[in-house]
């Protein structure tokens, strides 16, 4: 068959590459590859490159691809195509070779010349100073010589100039088909006709090179880690050579005679051979181990070149994209043709399994083989399994849709179902306690088997009706029953018990009962649950998609839990288990296993049942409706190697930022966008973050989406961005990434700008506050002068009218007392009567006097009550006593006229009806409060009146308990047959002026 021209051209480039770079010799050893590997590609449809022949890992991790349209970077989520590296421009985007030496990135261009990129620098090598024609590999030696190979030859780096190494060194002139990096620092140099070996020189870069092999037709080559290296010529093939002896034998392929289009090694020791429909992996003895073809997803049947990268998996560049291959963590078996989809394991003795299938068509039959742990089999007479058990004595059995079958110390018996069950498979089995097999037929209910006798539902009626999708047999002896719907049987001796929702069941449909150590698991097509006696308590996955379809459940010895959902395999290490039991509710957190670890397929929901089973050498064995496969908890293969995390971005509303040190953003900066990322390689779908922005975040944010974070209404000021990651084994990076920025204030968000606005408030508010004092003044003034008009208009009235018409009584008093007889008792009568009518008038025109006249002298309270007071004592004789405590304030004036009301009143009071020897006015304006109080040493109040408020017709005690209601305060009296006191409190902020709310 004729490859296309382009196919051709990709070959004859593929053979005059070199294959390593010098870090190859030195890696780790690795174990050689299995079967179960992993594959994954990328196109042009994911953003990969193209027609690559060159490809490296720099120390991050991150991969570089020389393509022909320009130099592509990938973090194992994404490839990015760049213009520049470590910030630096590339001299054209045509690019041949890219290396990475250290922290320097080595790029050559297609059409010449070459570039060095580190960090802080970049050095272009053009003209004489760079090879005349295209570069197509660099290597490092272990004497710090850096190598490339050119369209013309050989080429060592002498300084800041490229160097051709050629016949004064021992090399031929001409194109070379490619070169190697052996473990003891010597150089393989591939010619036409013969391969040539430069031993490490004296001095670093003094090296001769010597003719080791004649072989005429000789492309290229690679070392395997055994020390030999692989060779091609076209005219006897593969063959080994032994640079140290010169000896060379043939190395036969064993791959079906499939041509030969290239080939390449990796650090496994595996041979890769491009075959123009496929790739395959051959060992080192040349034996197939593991096919790739092109209609299977590999991006072309011929690769370019190969990287094993630090997480041990190996790249291919093709035509079409890229490849990945990696090291499964499940391992499968390789099943007979057909031999799909209702598989099931079994663990036999010493290690081995029973693997079986049930065609559901009835079309085919198919036979059980065991599998031992050296991967031999042996064929059985066992056909169409639909159900297994392994009993305590160590006897299997299985069953179809007419058979069962027993096999104890390699013998196998057989007994055919019942007429009445023949035809049905069987569903499940258990051995009870008895030693009798219990069998569940799709149904036909449930019966017991022994020495070939049949018991339709062991004797009990309840047990021969319903199907019991499965069975088993706990610690304690007794026989367990799951059914559909959330029903389970218990059968405990002659006792029967049934549990269903009302006892904590919620599982669905019982698809697995097993008994664990101290208790019995039970799952469903809708979670796991657990037995505690007398009830099930469930157990949900915290964090994750739950557990749902659990088919298989194992508990092993060290306390893991390994359940097989429709989610794949779920390991629950001892400690969160055990943190789960004593704290129901509280969920586990599993390790999954799933289609990124090699499990395909689906777990069986129906049979054959159960789809997870532990082997007797700890393997645990596991069966879809795809594979049949196995991991061996003690051994599982992680990585160990951190991923190197980094911020590769920092983007606002006006543009994107580098993340460099002394970041400045510019002010009104309120929104982020932080891109960044981690080379992890193996599973970066299971990569998980964790970040924050010191100056806004308190807590860690945990992230395993987009590689992105956002915030919003930042404020101007200094922020420190921290991000790490973890790999998909939970190995977190030592070190987080970190970029410090400043975002710059505007004038409006500067102190100084916030200082003068909060001054210009403070002047507001104060302002706002002496316009509320004038209005509240004018206000006041205004309720004054109502008052002083009311009091006049009242004066008016009383002198007027009352006054008046009582004078003028008088008057006709003295008229009618004139015509009565001096001497007479009528006469006297009537001039007592007319002696307290003048009384009256006097006092209507004290009253007068108070309404037209300011109870108020110079605005001081004290003043016009101590003067009140002392006019009173001078009237009748009683001593007035002052007391003042605290200095005097100006009162609000409404407050004080009440004030002066209530004081006056009391005094009048005590000096006309308490018949006291002193009275004594005291104020005190100390503490919070403004305290007036008339005290006296008189006869005091009678009961009656205090109980009753006031003595009828009389007003000055309701008058006075007015007053200090309207200046907001409570009058208080306090009187026995020792005196009065009488006082009213008031608080400040509403007895002084400037100090009332308004």
């Amino acid at each position: 068959m004729r490859l296309p021209c382009a196919r051709l051209l990709h070959c004859l480039l593929f053979t005059i590459l070199t294959i390593a770079l010098c870090g190859r010799a030195g890696a780790a050893p690795l174990p050689p590859w299995t079967g179960d590997l992993q594959h994954t590609s990328w196109t042009r449809q994911d953003g990969a490159p193209s027609a690559v022949y060159s490809l490296t890992q720099d120390a991050s991790g991150m991969l570089w691809f020389a393509a022909t349209d320009g130099l592509y970077s990938f973090d194992g989520a994404r490839f990015v195509r760049t213009d520049e590296v470590f910030g630096h421009k590339l001299r054209s985007p045509l690019t041949m070779a890219v290396a990475a030496d250290g922290d320097a990135i080595w790029v050559s261009y297609q059409f010449g010349d070459i570039s060095r990129f580190e960090r802080g620098a970049v050095h272009h090598y053009v003209g004489k100073d760079s090879p005349p024609t295209t570069v197509f590999r660099f290597a490092r030696t272990p004497d710090g010589v850096m190598w490339a190979s050119s369209g013309t030859g050989m080429h060592r780096l002498e300084g800041e100039r490229w160097v051709e190494v050629g016949p004064a060194a021992g090399l031929p002139h001409g194109r070379p088909h490619g070169f190697s990096v052996l473990a003891d620092g010597s150089l393989l140099v591939y010619c036409a006709d013969a391969i040539y070996r430069g031993a490490p020189g004296s001095a670093a870069g003094e090296r001769r090179f010597v003719k080791v092999l004649d072989q005429p037709q000789l492309g290229s080559g690679y070392p395997r880690p055994d020390g030999k290296v692989v060779i091609n010529t076209r005219a006897r093939g593969l063959r080994l050579f032994a640079p140290a002896s010169g000896a060379t034998k043939p190395l036969a392929l064993h791959n079906g005679g499939a041509p030969l289009l290239g080939y390449d090694g990796d650090a496994r020791g595996g041979l890769w051979i491009s075959t123009g429909d496929a790739v395959q992996l051959l060992d080192g003895e040349g034996k197939l181990v593991r096919q790739f073809p092109t209609a299977a997803g590999f991006t072309d049947g011929i690769f370019n070149t190969t990287l094993h990268d630090r997480e041990g998996n190996l790249w291919f560049t093709t035509a079409n994209g890229v490849d990945r291959v990696r090291q499964a963590r499940l391992s499968t078996v390789a099943l007979p043709p057909g031999f799909v989809p209702a598989l099931s394991v079994t663990p036999g003795d010493g290690g081995a399994v029973w693997i079986g299938n049930s065609d559901r068509s009835g079309a085919f039959d198919f036979a059980s083989f065991v599998l031992a742990p050296d991967g031999s089999r042996r064929s059985t007479a066992i056909m169409d399994v639909s159900a297994s058990h392994r009993a305590p004595d160590g006897a299997l059995w299985f069953g179809n849709n007419a058979s069962l079958w027993r096999v104890r110390e390699g013998a196998v018996r057989r007994w055919p179902l019942p007429p009445g069950l023949t035809g049905r498979n069987v569903q499940a089995m258990t051995t009870g306690a008895d030693g009798a097999l219990w069998v569940s037929v799709i149904g036909h209910g449930v019966h017991t088997f022994r020495d070939g006798a049949w018991s339709k539902g062991g004797g009990r009626a309840a047990l021969a009706g319903p199907t019991a999708v499965t069975l088993a047999t706990d610690r304690q002896g007794r026989t367990w029953f799951g059914y559909t719907d959330n029903h389970i049987a218990i059968l405990d001796g002659d006792t029967l018990r049934h549990y269903g929702p009302q006892l904590g069941l919620a599982v669905g449909n019982a698809l697995a009962i097993v008994p664990g150590r101290t208790r019995v698991w039970i799952g469903g097509d809708r979670g796991l649950a657990w037995f505690d006696g007398e009830r099930f308590t469930p157990l949900d996955e915290r964090g994750g998609r739950g557990f749902r379809g659990v088919s298989g459940i194992v508990e092993r010895a060290d306390g893991e839990l390994w359940l097989h959902d429709t989610g794949g395999l779920a390991r629950v290490n001892a400690a969160d288990l055990a943190r789960a039991l004593e704290s129901p509710g509280a969920g586990v957190a599993a390790e999954r296993f799933d289609h990124l670890d090699g499990h395909r397929g689906m777990p069986a929901q129906m049979q054959p049942l159960p789809s997870l089973v532990q082997a007797g050498d700890g393997r645990l064995w596991l069966a879809t409706s795809s594979i049949v496969g196995h991991i061996d908890p003690a051994r599982i293969p992680r990585n160990p190697r951190p991923p190197t995390v980094m911020v590769t971005a920092i983007r606002t509303d006006q543009g994107s930022h580098v993340p460099v040190a002394g970041l400045v953003l510019p002010a009104r900066t309120t929104r982020l966008e932080i891109d960044f990322t981690a080379t992890a390689l193996s599973m970066p779908e299971r990569v998980r973050f964790r970040y924050r922005l010191t100056g806004q975040d308190v807590d860690w944010r945990e992230a395993s989406g987009p590689r992105q974070a956002v915030y919003t209404n930042l404020a101007p000021g200094d922020y420190l961005f921290e991000v790490s990651a973890a790999n998909e084994d939970g190995v977190w990076s030592p070190q987080p990434a970190r970029a410090a920025l400043r975002i710059e204030a505007a004038w409006t968000q500067t102190l100084w700008f916030r200082l003068a606005c909060a001054l210009a408030l403070l002047a507001a508010a104060w302002l706002l506050h002496r316009w509320r004092l004038a209005r509240v003044a004018a206000r006041l003034r205004e309720k004054m002068l109502v008052r002083t008009r009311e009091r006049e208009r009242i004066a008016r009235t009383l002198h007027d009218t009352f006054l008046q018409s009582v004078q003028a009584l008088v008057l006709r008093m003295h008229v009618l007392m004139g015509r009565l007889p001096a001497g007479s008792g009528m006469r006297a009568e009537v001039e007592g009567v007319l002696a307290r009518a003048e009384d009256v008038i006097e006092e209507g025109r004290q009253q007068v006097r108070q309404l037209r006249v300011p109870g108020m002298r110079h605005g001081s309270l004290a003043r016009a009550l101590a003067d009140a007071g002392s006019e009173l004592a001078a009237a009748s004789g009683v001593t007035f006593v002052e007391r003042h405590a605290g200095r005097e304030l100006p009162l609000d004036p409404e407050i004080e006229d009440e004030l002066f009301t209530i004081g006056r009143e009391a005094l009048s009071n005590a000096f006309h009806h308490a018949r006291a020897s002193q009275v004594t006015l005291a104020l005190d304006y100390r503490a919070g409060k403004l305290r007036l109080t008339v005290s006296d040493d008189g006869q005091g109040i009678a009961p009656e009146i205090l109980a009753s408020g006031g003595r009828q017709d009389h007003w000055g005690l309701p008058g006075m308990r007015e007053a200090a209601r309207l200046a907001g305060g409570v009058l208080e009296i306090d009187s026995t047959p020792a005196g009065t006191v009488v006082s009213i409190c008031i608080p400040v902020t509403t007895a002084y002026q400037g100090m009332r709310r308004a």
